[in-house]
C-alpha cells in the first residue's frame, strides 16, 4: 500500500485479540545474549547492538574518546602525515 508506518511504545498497537502480553521489563534472550531491562539497543542495516546498563557509562565514554582520536589522525592525514605514521603517533586508525 504504499504508506509509511511507525509504532512507539512497549509493545505492538494492534496486538489486541492475536496475542497476550505475558511478560514485560525482564529479561530476555536471542541467541545466548541476554538484554536486561534499562541496556541500551542500537540497530542499523549492518547489525545490532547492546550495551548493558551496567557499562553504559564506560562504554560511551570509550566510544567518545575513540572518536576525538579519529578526529586528530583524520586531521594529520589531511596535512600529509602517512597512514603509517598516523597510526604510530595515535595509536588508532
Amino acid at each position: 500500500m504504499s504508506f509509511p508506518t511507525f509504532s512507539i511504545g512497549t509493545y505492538a498497537q494492534d496486538h489486541g485479540p492475536r496475542g497476550k502480553v505475558i511478560d514485560y521489563n525482564v529479561p530476555i534472550e536471542f541467541d545466548g545474549i541476554t538484554i536486561n531491562p534499562g541496556d541500551i539497543i542500537f540497530g542499523d542495516r549492518d547489525g545490532v547492538l547492546v550495551v548493558p546498563r551496567k557499562v553504559e557509562k564506560e562504554a560511551f565514554e570509550g566510544a567518545i574518546e575513540k572518536f576525538r582520536g579519529e578526529k586528530k589522525v583524520k586531521k594529520a592525514l589531511e596535512n600529509g602525515m602517512s597512514t603509517v605514521d598516523a597510526f604510530n603517533k595515535f595509536g588508532i586508525m
